[in-house]
């Protein structure tokens, strides 16, 4: 609704080749919703001129575009956490920076909240109505992930990874300031905490195209991923953390 509004969180880290691409197609979609809105873009600590080449395309006054930085490069969980500090909107909405997932599916995630009462609605790759084009590499990693966080936790979604969802404003601000993961475990960790807290998550079908020949998670990466989630369940278990 036209007096309600949508704070879209965009973490970049050396996006120069497609951060205006995804700006440009992100408001358009929000142009022809009924909602105010604004873009928050956090550079994390990007070498490739990420930040200065969206300040010169676009004025935060005219074109509701503002962008952070900081330096080092600390994470894609860093940069969300910090993007949130600044959003105002009733919503938030996370959204990768390269397009792979489009800025269109916002209409069925809000519709989805309302009709469900949710506080947050999350992309799932997993439901039978989702489009995922990914290399096998991608699928196998993704498929393994699942089913070792799903032996942990036992957490009611089906994929915690998917860069595209939609919050509430207050359920996000209480729960992410527990979120201590600064990398690409965030997602499971925040989601975590708002189903210890008692938030209603629900999950949505999404399209997935995969627009780089390579993808931003190496082998590196992943083994960060697999420490981090084992740190999660110390703090949930063990340390009781959460609570």
């Amino acid at each position: 609704m036209i007096n309600e509004k949508i704070s879209v969180i965009i973490p970049a880290y050396n996006e120069a080749d497609n951060i205006i691409d995804t700006l440009s197609e992100t408001k358009q979609v929000l142009t022809d919703l009924d909602y105010d809105y604004e873009i928050i873009v956090v550079d994390d600590g990007s070498k490739d001129g990420t930040a200065d080449l969206i300040r010169e395309n676009y004025n935060f006054g005219k074109d509701k575009v503002r962008v952070e930085t900081y330096t080092p490069n600390a994470g894609k969980g860093n940069a969300v956490k910090y993007g949130t500090k600044f959003a105002v909107g009733d919503y938030i909405l996370f959204l990768d920076a390269d397009l792979d997932l489009h800025p269109r599916q916002l209409p069925a995630f809000l519709d989805k909240m309302e009709k469900t009462n949710a506080d947050a609605v999350i992309g799932s790759k997993k439901s039978r109505d989702s489009e995922v084009k990914y290399t096998l590499k991608r699928k196998i990693l993704s498929s393994g992930y699942y089913y070792f966080i799903k032996l942990l936790f036992g957490l009611p979604v089906r994929d915690t990874q998917t860069g595209f969802k939609l919050f509430k404003t207050g359920a996000l601000k209480e729960s992410i300031s527990k979120v201590l993961v600064k990398g690409y475990a965030f997602d499971l960790e925040l989601l975590i905490i708002l189903h210890k807290k008692g938030y209603k998550i629900v999950e949505c079908p999404v399209q997935v195209m995969q627009s780089r020949l390579t993808g931003r998670i190496g082998q590196r990466d992943a083994v960060s991923v697999f420490k981090d989630t084992i740190k999660i369940f110390n703090r949930l278990y063990f340390k009781k953390y959460y609570n």
